[in-house]
């Protein structure tokens, strides 16, 4: 009352607007007058059509069909109650009928439905149990022998709800168009079907209709085209082959229960203890189980982000073209449950950019048991969000990634859509709790997982690093192999990404992986054999032109390297082309030269800073003089170089950034990143910050690195560290301009005008010549040096 009140008001300050005060008091008398008669009409309505009353239910038989009002409101369109039959193809209904009132009661209607083109007859019965609720039976009498392969039971209801259930799933209506939509059409069974928050200014109860012998009744939620203007929510049942000839006779067909509830958490708990028993039955089913695990989409602003595969999850800015790591442990996660005997498939959202609608839409189309989906601190929120929506489709989700926000209790206590999180390295966490659901046996034993115990959180001991060699070649016949591009030096293309090792016995106390994904300083290795094999297979069978190794630091036992080189050599694969990424402080001229010879086309050395007291502060303990000298040998052996610098390690000033810029153009490698130090969640950067009240924020989007300082570094402000990365870059940009000369430009206008054509080209050199007059002179005249 108090919301058409306020509305009501709303609408008379319009008119007193637009009218003036005359006009107001018009239409405020002309709506009073129409609200008199809809209420005669309505009375009139009850008086004069079979129907049946209770409360503010009200039920009328209207033409062919049953119309259900709340409140004086109708609820239903067209129609309303409706059954369809299918016989060999064909579809009639019981608007196609004779309707006959058999008996009518206070709370009780008795109908007879009178089909016109087939040989049968339909006793519709209705009751009131009380203002919320009633039931439909319907039986069937068949006349002669007919030929049944589907029946429907719906409800055409108005296209004014927000939300669809089905069981604990729980999806948007789309928009009507011209065309039918099935929003829900599983071979299933059901337990409920129904619709609930009503769009604004709607004051209408919540709809769910429930089937007695629900085994047998399969979903039906569609929107209807735009000439019916109907949401249709209700029940299929599909005739087994050996029944679909029925003799003549009598036969039940529907038995079940409407109800009409205002009260929201009614419906929620409704959903939420249907969702708990059928997930309790899911589990103590022992089957094989089919398992996806997803890379999420994530994009913001039309920019698509970096997540599973990568140390530093943050979204891509333009300088980073078709930059896309691969998703290591999900593919590994993958392989291992195949080699197990699981079924398994992977779906990488961001590498086959599937924006996040019609992703949800890709997997509704599925059938899968459990969901695996990493996460990282960046795209928490995001993962949350869709994460959710998945969910409401009655998928169990099991959650895991380099996320230590997840890796806490009380995360599955304010997230309850989440079944399960792996922490750490999970691949062999998600085996033994698949293997563990299947047989539904005691989860406890789990090592590395956080569950349910029915009210109970609890978090097994953490899983102890393993042998990685125990782990198959990870899975990509199912994924888009060529968007992989992590190209150091511009190795040629078609290029894969492999491991050789994983984890790091350094100390570097803002590092993501070993600290959180590994939870410490492990370092392990795979057999170099193996490490070649793979190599061999992905170049000679599967085509690719060159590797790159992604290990945590390639580099860090010379006899292995050595080693490497000689299996390389001996395999005659150092005609391919190979990157790493490594410490240019462990390197030496001997190994170099035996890298070299061995193919190593690139090497990804990070160097952090040019100022070895604020390597120290970070725990890296880099020797800087060494690094300078085998950056340089690096760069003489013909090995193209990238370089890695952070700004805001403790002790940064103006004059150790304008150091290290300086620095890093002096070096003169073929690429380089600069970035903003970071301290994610889970790793000893956080804590110490976190523990001197430095952290600015935990809107954990902000912690990529690319855009935004979190944190306060002890000498300069939180936008000296943005101004410093941008003034980089734009610096590094005036080098390589330098180095090409007129050149160089004119050569690349003449790549782009062949390749991409005269408007592309032009809008790029205009673009260019905006970079050089204005955005580089407003980034440098924000000074830092």
């Amino acid at each position: 009352m108090k919301l058409w009140l306020k509305n009501n008001y709303q609408k008379f300050k319009k008119h007193l607007k637009t009218g003036g005060f005359l006009y107001a008091c018009w239409r405020g008398i002309k709506y009073f007058i129409f609200l008199i008669k809809k209420n005669l009409s309505l009375k009139q309505r009850s008086i004069e059509i079979p129907g049946i009353v209770k409360g503010k239910l009200k039920i009328f038989c209207l033409g062919k069909g049953i119309k259900i009002f709340w409140d004086e409101k109708e609820i239903t369109k067209n129609q309303g109650l409706n059954v369809a039959i299918n016989t060999l193809g064909l579809w009639t209904d019981s608007t196609k009928a004779d309707w006959q009132i058999q008996e009518r009661k206070e709370d009780y209607l008795k109908i007879k439905v009178v089909f016109e083109e087939l040989p049968l007859n339909q006793i519709w019965k209705i009751k009131i149990e009380n203002q919320n609720q009633f039931l439909w039976e319907i039986d069937m009498e068949i006349e002669e022998y007919l030929h049944i392969d589907e029946i429907r039971i719906v409800s055409l209801l108005l296209p004014c709800f927000k939300i669809w259930i089905n069981n604990y799933q729980q999806g948007y209506f789309s928009r009507i168009d011209k065309n039918w939509k099935d929003l829900c059409l599983e071979n299933l069974p059901t337990r409920l079907v129904g619709v609930r928050f009503p769009l604004k200014e709607r004051t209408l109860p919540n709809f769910i209709m429930e089937p007695q012998n629900y085994e047998s009744f399969f979903p039906i939620i569609q929107t209807s085209p735009l000439e019916i203007n109907a949401y249709i929510i209700g029940f299929r049942y599909i005739i087994p082959e050996e029944k679909k000839i029925y003799t003549p006779g009598c036969y039940p067909i529907f038995s079940g229960k409407i109800t009409l509830s205002e009260k929201d958490l009614w419906v929620d708990s409704k959903i939420e203890n249907l969702r708990q028993e059928l997930l309790v039955k899911k589990i103590n089913k022992e089957r094989k189980k089919k398992i996806l695990l997803v890379n999420l989409p994530w994009q913001k602003n039309g920019k698509w982000g970096v997540r599973a595969g990568s140390r530093w999850p943050h979204i891509k800015d333009d300088t980073e073209g078709n930059y896309l790591p691969f998703p290591f442990f999900l593919a590994y996660a993958t392989s291992l449950l195949i080699k197990n005997g699981i079924d398994a498939f992977l779906i990488d959202a961001i590498a086959e950019k599937i924006p996040g609608d019609k992703f949800l839409e890709k997997i509704s189309q599925l059938d899968f048991d459990y969901l695996i989906a990493e996460t990282s601190v960046p795209s928490f929120f995001d993962d949350l969000r869709i994460l959710e929506k998945i969910n409401r489709m009655g998928i169990p989700i099991i959650l895991c990634g380099p996320n230590a926000l997840i890796y806490q209790e009380s995360f599955l206590k304010e997230y309850p859509f989440i079944d399960f999180v792996l922490y750490g390295e999970y691949e062999f966490t998600l085996l033994e709790l698949i293997k563990t659901l299947e047989k539904d046996r005691d989860l406890s034993k789990i090592k590395g997982l956080i569950w349910r115990d029915k009210d109970r959180i609890i978090k097994n001991p953490k899983r102890e690093p393993f042998d990685i060699n125990l782990l198959p070649w990870p899975y990509r016949e199912g994924l888009p192999m060529e968007r992989y591009w992590d190209m150091p030096g511009n190795i040629p293309y078609p290029s894969v990404q492999m491991l050789s090792s994983r984890g790091c016995p350094f100390s570097c106390n803002f590092c993501l992986w070993p600290q959180v994904m590994y939870q410490g300083n492990h370092y392990r290795m795979r057999d170099i054999k193996d490490v070649i094999d793979e190599m061999e297979f992905l170049v000679k069978e599967k085509g690719f032109k060159s590797v790159y190794f992604d290990d945590d630091t390639f580099n860090i036992s010379k006899e292995r390297v050595l080693k490497f080189c000689k299996e390389i050599k001996g395999r005659d694969l150092q005609k391919t082309p190979w990157a790493i990424m490594a410490r240019p402080d462990l390197m030496d001229e001997g190994i170099l030269e035996e890298l070299k010879s061995a193919g190593l086309w690139a090497v990804k050395y990070g160097v952090e800073s040019c100022s070895q007291s604020l390597i120290k502060n970070c725990g890296k303990n880099m020797e800087l003089e060494k690094t300078t000298q085998m950056i340089k040998i690096t760069k003489d052996l013909g090995i193209k170089v990238h370089l890695t610098f952070c700004f805001g390690f403790d002790g940064e000033t103006e004059e150790t950034i304008a150091k290290t810029i300086d620095y890093a153009l002096d070096l003169d490698p073929e690429s380089v990143q600069f970035s903003i130090l970071t301290p994610f969640p889970g790793t000893p950067l956080f804590e110490e910050l976190d523990k001197e009240g430095r952290i600015l924020t935990r809107d954990w989007f902000l912690y990529d690195g690319n855009y935004t300082c979190v944190f306060r570094p002890d000498h300069l402000s939180p936008q000296d560290l943005k101004i410093a990365r941008d003034r980089a870059y734009i610096l590094w940009g005036e080098h390589l301009r330098k180095k090409r000369g007129l050149k160089g430009d004119l050569k690349r206008f003449k790549q782009y005008l062949k390749n991409y054509g005269f408007a592309f080209t032009i809008w790029k050199t205009f673009d260019y010549l905006n970079y050089i007059w204005i955005k580089k002179r407003s980034v440098l005249d924000g000074k830092i040096k």
